[in-house]
């Protein structure tokens, strides 16, 4: 069975097979997990995200740019067990944060840099399926993507998805599926990394952005922002090493900053 495997570090690992020591993965989790401006992880999320509530990357038709925001559209909420995708929907709604409310991460969110990269990314997408359309440079099969598991990876969390045909046979060319994360940075975004070999596609850290995506030390949840459809107000939570509570944010009832 062909299976998408999602996170950045064990992703690359597994492309050498090659044992490495705990002091090299510490390097390499210094230099493979930088976040920045927050951008590079939240457009992971989203990627992760989409395909666990629309079991599909096809961007093109499941979102679009209005008013300079990358927004779903219709058929694309028709994708979602909710008909609202509310885990998608809350990661976009990061383009309407506050600017210096938000932490993913160590890194401050710069909310007009997320909605400039989303655009433009959205954009290149477009240009590529229509432009490559006759080469096929940005082709891909019909798919549907399967949430199998999610465990504790070597930036965060490692999400794995099976990965079929809508009719549920394999699929001929998985390594394809890679064109399709260009709204998401492919393949500038270091958090994306596809393996085609192993028809593995790495995206990590998420850093709570996706409901399962935070990890707890004791009670408390260690992530500045956690994606939650359970009320998490005054819920226990660690952020930069400081203990706080959450609170829910004012431009989306799903998400809850530790402040």
């Amino acid at each position: 069975m062909k299976r998408l495997h999602l996170g950045l570090l064990l992703g690359t690992l597994a492309c050498t097979e090659a044992p490495v020591s705990s002091s090299e993965i510490g390097q390499m989790e210094q230099g493979l997990c930088a976040n920045v401006d927050g951008v590079p992880s939240t457009m992971a999320a989203l990627a992760v995200a989409t395909a666990t509530e629309l079991k599909r990357w096809q961007s093109t038709t499941d979102f679009d740019v209005r008013a300079g925001f990358l927004e779903l559209t219709r058929a694309g909420k028709r994708r979602c067990a909710d008909g609202r995708c509310r885990n998608t929907e809350a990661i976009l709604d990061l383009q309407r944060a506050p600017y210096g409310e938000v932490t993913i991460g160590d890194a401050l969110l710069d909310p007009d840099a997320l909605r400039g990269e989303l655009a433009d990314n959205f954009a290149e997408q477009q240009r590529c399926e229509r432009d490559g359309s006759r080469l096929g440079r940005c082709a891909a099969e019909p798919h549907e993507l399967t949430l199998a598991s999610s465990e504790p990876g070597a930036c965060d969390t490692v999400y794995t998805f099976d990965a079929r045909r809508p009719s549920g046979r394999p699929l001929l060319r998985p390594d394809r599926l890679a064109t399709q994360l260009i709204y998401a940075g492919y393949p500038d975004n270091e958090y994306l990394s596809f393996t085609s070999t192993s028809s593995t596609v790495s995206i990590d850290p998420t850093y709570g952005l996706n409901e399962s995506g935070g990890t707890s030390t004791g009670t408390c949840t260690a992530a500045c922002v956690n994606i939650s459809m359970d009320d998490l107000t005054g819920r226990c939570c660690s952020c930069s090493g400081v203990t706080r509570s959450y609170e829910r944010s004012t431009f989306n009832a799903n998400i809850y900053l530790c402040i």
